[in-house]
């Protein structure tokens, strides 16, 4: 299970990464070159601005729905989220193959009962969190 896990965390981290970024960096051109498009207006003939003038709407209409989706999907935070756990899961991982920290013998007879409790409150909090999140983010979940 615990291999599964990291490597779902993983998986996720690195595909919410890959998102985040794609969408930084088409908001960012699209933001740079509007006004340069803008400006290349003035320098074609009046009989072809009709149609160039349309780039600098297309750019910036790009630049605002990438950042729109993103804001919509939250790719950064859940980036962040999982990478969070993903790490968190791999130091417990570290402490328990070298019987260190609270894995130590003098702190507990049962290393491995240890982990396993400490696995399963990480993942067991990193649903909860996310299906009340998933219910309304700014009501939370309904209490019956």
């Amino acid at each position: 299970r615990f291999d599964d896990q990291l490597s779902y965390f993983e998986f996720k981290a690195r595909f919410n990464q890959k998102r985040y970024m794609q969408m930084r960096r088409l908001m960012l051109v699209a933001s740079w070159l509007t006004p340069i498009a803008i400006f290349a207006t003035v320098l074609f003939p009046a009989d072809d601005r009709t149609w160039w003038s349309l780039v600098p709407m297309l750019l910036s209409t790009v630049a605002i729905g990438t950042y729109q989706w993103e804001e919509q999907h939250n790719y950064g935070s859940q980036w962040s989220k999982f990478r969070l756990v993903a790490e968190s899961l791999k130091r417990h991982q570290v402490l328990w193959e070298s019987t260190a920290g609270i894995y130590r013998p003098q702190l507990t007879d049962d290393k491995d009962r240890l982990f396993v409790e400490n696995i399963e409150k990480i993942i067991e909090g990193t649903d909860i969190n996310y299906f009340t999140l998933m219910v309304d983010p700014v009501r939370g979940p309904e209490v019956v």
